[in-house]
């Protein structure tokens, strides 16, 4: 019976010698700069992570901003449906421009250039009363066409504008310009006149980056 342990033991005791005989091996060098099969590297942490890269930065809403949003009625189910609506009556009309909820939610305003559509003007009629109103406002410009001098411009002024669109009254077009621009030219109104950026329409410039979301 002992000799069967010894045995049994012997047994064990020479697999683990030839187990770690094996681990101890030295690992077949390959192809230079490559790593052998299952092969990880293990680094230690940083003590402190350094800043995300800036083009994964996070948007940063100031404080006050935030508390504000956060302070506002909710939109309503309702007032997104007459949204829907409104729009499907405009079709997709280059007269048509974007709708805005007033902040007390009491509100929509429809901004439309020229003569409104008996189909959008029906629309209109029927949130005329309730939790909450539409009214129709007339812009000064045809938001088709501001839309298109938007794209122009961003397209015509690459590295200069940064971002442009037009504005929500309608009476023009916002324009952002790079602020390595403006520096460069030593102010933003300099900054537009160097880049020759020009419209028909009325330009509102101003200097930021964009941020991604």
């Amino acid at each position: 019976m002992w000799t069967n342990r010894l045995l049994s033991v012997g047994l064990l005791l020479g697999g683990a010698v030839v187990l770690t005989s094996c681990a101890e091996q030295p690992q077949q060098p390959g192809a230079p700069g490559e790593q052998p099969p299952g092969y990880v590297e293990l680094r230690p942490m940083p003590e402190s992570p350094g800043p995300l890269p800036d083009e994964l930065s996070p948007h940063v809403v100031p404080p006050d901003e935030l508390l504000e949003d956060l302070s506002l009625p909710p939109v309503t189910t309702e007032m997104m449906a007459a949204l829907d609506e409104v729009r499907a009556a405009a079709g997709g009309s280059p007269d048509f421009g974007d709708p805005e909820i007033s902040t007390d939610r009491t509100r929509i305003t429809v901004r439309w250039y020229g003569p409104v559509p008996a189909a959008v003007q029906q629309v209109v009629d029927a949130h005329a009363a309730g939790d909450f109103v539409m009214v129709v406002e007339q812009v000064p410009f045809r938001p088709g066409d501001l839309q298109a001098e938007a794209q122009r411009l961003i397209r015509e002024h690459p590295g200069v504008v940064n971002a442009v669109g037009p504005r929500p009254a309608g009476d023009g077009i916002d324009v952002m310009i790079s602020e390595q621009a403006v520096a460069d030219a030593g102010g933003l109104d300099q900054a537009v006149a160097d880049a020759g950026i020009l419209s028909e329409f009325p330009l509102f410039p101003s200097a930021g980056s964009v941020v991604p979301a």
